[in-house]
């Protein structure tokens, strides 16, 4: 589709050369007619595949939340997901204050101490983190 033209094998070459003449060129123009035609279906296949993948794509895509500074958020730890050992201990690292917002979807963090860490984490890498002293138990009698 790419150049307008079949792949021609070796043993199909020697046939072709005989069909030189108005046969010939009224094939190729008729050929190069129907192509345009098969480019527009590619396309119109392509940007279909491509909605429906972005829509599974956005399905999967976590929808951002809206951190201030000041939140408090857990960080995972990418270190233990390469590891087989832990299988049991906590993939998040925290509580960190969120100490500025960078943009899309980039935060940077600090300890409880006040210490600013260096890097700045996506939010994919990031889930807010509740006190247990902000939740009020309920009691049934």
């Amino acid at each position: 589709m790419t150049y307008g033209r079949e792949a021609i094998l070796p043993i199909e070459e020697s046939e072709r050369n005989n069909n030189f003449g108005k046969e010939a060129i009224i094939k190729r123009t008729y050929d190069l007619i129907n192509l345009m035609d098969r480019r527009i279906k590619a396309l119109e296949n392509i940007e279909k595949s491509q909605v429906q993948q972005k829509g599974r794509h956005d399905i999967k895509i976590k929808k951002e939340t809206n951190l201030m500074i000041g939140d408090k958020v857990l960080l995972k730890d990418a270190a233990k997901e390469k590891q087989w050992s832990g299988k049991l201990s906590s993939k998040w690292k925290g509580p960190y204050y969120i100490h500025e917002i960078i943009g899309r979807g980039a935060y940077k963090l600090r300890t409880l101490g006040g210490k600013v860490l260096k890097t700045p984490h996506n939010i994919k890498h990031l889930k807010k983190y509740y006190d247990q002293q902000e939740v009020t138990p309920l009691i049934f009698v």
